[in-house]
């Protein structure tokens, strides 16, 4: 693979709405119908609840035909914990980049406090994705927008430009949605020469409530003929106990 898995699965984290960490430029007013839009979107992701405990499951790694077992688990509040044994550590990046990316968008957050406080503008031009909205950033980032669903982002990091096109959704709880398949392709941010493309394909399952990844396959496109292939699929899935509160410690007394 030409580019670092790291980089490759920190980009993905765009997909759903992850702002980066630094302010506007130049803060101003957003357009309101190009805020309402990009809110409204946020608010139709499925996301975990905020009592939701967490989870532990089995992992299985397939890297390109190379099976790997492995464990996750995810207590809201803590560090989440991705071990495996035999990893190279290409491996073993990619890998805890990719679950550690599908809980964080599980997580939800405030759009106000995210790509909501950007001077948000609506883009000129409006294709089968939907109406392009301008986050006016660091980054050079801008959304698509359709059917109350973000369907494309694209952002700068460093010489790359990257593009996530989504192609399909899934239903998930009534009014949201989770992406399932989507593409990402990315090219020299100078020139606009493509670089490679990673096609991804996501499945879910609900329990306990809350819709948990199921499996993650990747495909990599380059200039080689014959693309690679990495899957994660979690099995044994187990939610954790209830999280006692002040407020639940109290209830029970």
């Amino acid at each position: 693979m030409k580019f670092s898995s790291r980089l490759a699965a920190t980009l993905t984290l765009s997909l759903l709405l992850a702002a980066p960490s630094f302010a506007a430029d130049a803060p101003a007013k957003a357009d309101p119908t190009a805020y309402k839009l990009l809110e409204d979107a946020h608010k139709n992701r499925q996301v975990m609840s905020d009592d939701f405990p967490g989870f532990t499951a089995d992992v299985t790694f397939n890297n390109d035909g190379k099976g790997y077992k492995g464990t996750l688990r995810y207590k809201r509040g803590e560090e989440s914990q991705v071990k495996f044994e035999g990893l190279e550590k290409d491996e073993k990046d990619w890998v805890d980049d990719q679950l550690l990316s599908i809980i964080g968008h599980r997580r939800g957050g405030d759009f106000a406090k995210g790509d909501g406080r950007y001077p948000l503008t609506l883009g000129a031009d409006k294709n089968a994705f939907g109406q392009l909205i301008n986050l006016n950033d660091q980054m050079q980032s801008s959304y698509r927008v359709r059917d109350n669903q973000v369907t494309e982002v694209t952002r700068t990091a460093g010489d790359l430009r990257f593009t996530i096109s989504v192609i399909q959704t899934a239903k998930a709880d009534e009014g949201k949605y989770l992406p399932q398949h989507f593409i990402v392709s990315y090219r020299d941010a100078k020139s606009g020469a493509l670089k490679e493309v990673q096609a991804f394909r996501d499945a879910y399952q609900k329990l306990g409530g809350a819709w948990l990844p199921l499996s993650r396959t990747v495909v990599f496109f380059d200039d080689k003929t014959t693309p690679t292939t990495r899957s994660l699929r979690l099995s044994n899935v187990q939610i954790l106990p209830a999280i006692k509160t002040a407020s639940t410690i109290n209830d029970n007394n």
